[in-house]
C-alpha cells in the first residue's frame, strides 16, 4: 500500500509542478555572492530494505551533488531509518557515500532509530553512534552534540530512550543550556534539530495522527517545557524538526486546525519538515520534500524545495528578518 501511494506521489508531483512548482535541475542561492550560509534540511527518510525507497532517497541527493553552488551542509533530521537496524543504516550510509552532497552532514536520531532488531536502546544507541560517525566523518559519541559551520552553532538534540516521544536526560539539557550561551555570544542565529517539535505546535496534537486527547501528542513530550524553556531565552533561534509527516503549509494554527510549517513560538522560529519518504495528510502532500535554508547578513531565507524533481515550491517561501 505504502509503495502504491509513494508511486502515486511522485507522478502527482509533475502536475504540482504546472501548478505552483517552478523546475530548476540546479540547486543554487538566490543570491551567491552574499549568502553565508547555505543548507539543505530533510526528515523522517524511513529507509528500510525497500530498493524502492532507497532510489527515492538517491535521487534527492542527486539533487544535492549536483547543486550549481555546493551547500555547506544537509542536516537529516530523525527517523533516517525505519527501525534503527543495521541493514537499514548499512543502505543509507552506502547511498550517502555514492554522492558529494554537502560540505558537512549532520545527523540526528528519531524515535524510529531508538529500535533495533533485537529491542534493545542500548544497541540502537551503538548503531546511530557508529553510523553517524561514518556518515558525517564525526567523532559522535553521544545522540546530542554540536558543530559549527561558517561560524553558525548547530546543535543536535537527540532522544536517549525507545520511546514516541523524546526523551532528554538532565545532562542533554545541562548541556543544551551550557551550547545555547556560547553560541549566543556573537549574536549570529542558531540552529537547533530535533526530531521533535515543541508540544502544540505546528496544530499539534491534530496533525499527529489525528489525536486531541493528550495535548503532548507528536511534541517532545514531557521535556518540551524544558527545552522550550532554554531555548526562549535567545534570540534568532531556529528549531528545525519533523516527526508529524505533515506537508508545506502557510496557515496558522487555529479553529479549522490548519497549521503552518514555519511559526514564530515566542522568541525562536519554528521548522517542521514534511515526511521526505511518505506522502503527507496535510499540506501539500508530496513526497521527497523539504527546506533550504539561506542565510544572509540581515535575514533568513527558508525554501521549501521537491528535491526528487529539482522543483522549488515558491508558495512556501518564508524570509526572516534577524533582530
Amino acid at each position: 500500500v505504502r509503495k502504491v501511494l509513494l508511486l502515486f506521489s511522485c507522478a502527482a508531483v509533475l502536475f504540482s509542478g504546472v501548478f505552483g512548482g517552478t523546475f530548476s535541475r540546479s540547486l543554487k542561492p538566490i543570491d551567491p555572492d552574499k549568502v553565508k550560509l547555505n543548507f539543505a534540511a530533510l526528515s523522517d527518510i524511513h529507509l528500510t530494505d525497500s530498493s524502492f525507497r532507497q532510489m527515492i532517497l538517491e535521487l534527492g541527493l542527486q539533487d544535492f551533488d549536483n547543486a550549481k553552488s555546493k551547500l555547506d551542509a544537509v542536516l537529516f533530521c530523525g527517523d533516517n531509518t525505519d527501525g534503527g537496524q543495521k541493514e537499514q543504516y548499512e543502505r543509507l550510509a552506502s547511498s550517502i557515500a555514492k554522492y558529494d552532497i554537502a560540505k558537512n552532514i549532520l545527523f540526528a536520531n528519531g524515535n524510529h532509530d531508538t529500535w533495533s532488531e533485537e529491542g534493545t536502546y542500548d544497541l540502537a544507541k551503538t548503531y546511530f553512534t557508529y553510523y553517524a560517525s561514518k556518515i558525517t566523518g564525526m567523532d559522535i559519541q553521544n545522540e546530542f552534540y554540536s558543530k559549527k559551520i561558517n561560524g553558525y552553532t548547530f546543535i543536535v538534540l537527540g532522544s536517549q530512550w525507545r520511546l514516541t516521544a523524546a526523551y532528554f536526560t538532565d545532562e542533554q539539557l545541562d548541556w543544551l543550556a551550557e551550547q545555547m550561551e556560547v553560541a549566543s555570544a556573537d549574536g549570529k542565529p542558531i540552529f537547533v534539530i530535533s526530531h521533535w517539535p515543541i508540544n502544540q505546535t505546528h496544530g499539534l496534537p491534530f496533525t499527529f495522527e489525528g489525536t486531541t486527547s493528550d495535548p503532548t501528542k507528536g511534541g517532545m513530550g514531557m521535556n518540551s517545557d524544558a527545552v522550550n524553556d532554554i531555548l526562549q531565552r535567545y534570540k534568532n533561534v531556529f528549531l528545525i524538526s519533523g516527526h508529524i509527516h505533515s506537508g508545506f503549509s502557510n496557515e496558522p494554527f487555529g479553529k479549522n486546525r490548519d497549521y503552518a510549517s514555519i511559526e514564530k513560538v515566542g522568541n525562536v522560529w519554528s521548522v517542521n519538515l514534511p515526511s521526505y519518504m511518505y506522502p503527507s495528510l496535510h499540506g501539500h502532500m508530496m513526497n521527497g520534500t523539504g527546506f533550504v535554508f539561506e542565510v544572509y547578513e540581515d535575514d533568513v531565507v527558508i525554501r521549501a524545495r521537491n528535491f526528487v524533481f529539482g522543483m522549488w515550491l515558491d508558495q512556501y517561501r518564508k524570509n526572516i528578518e534577524l533582530v
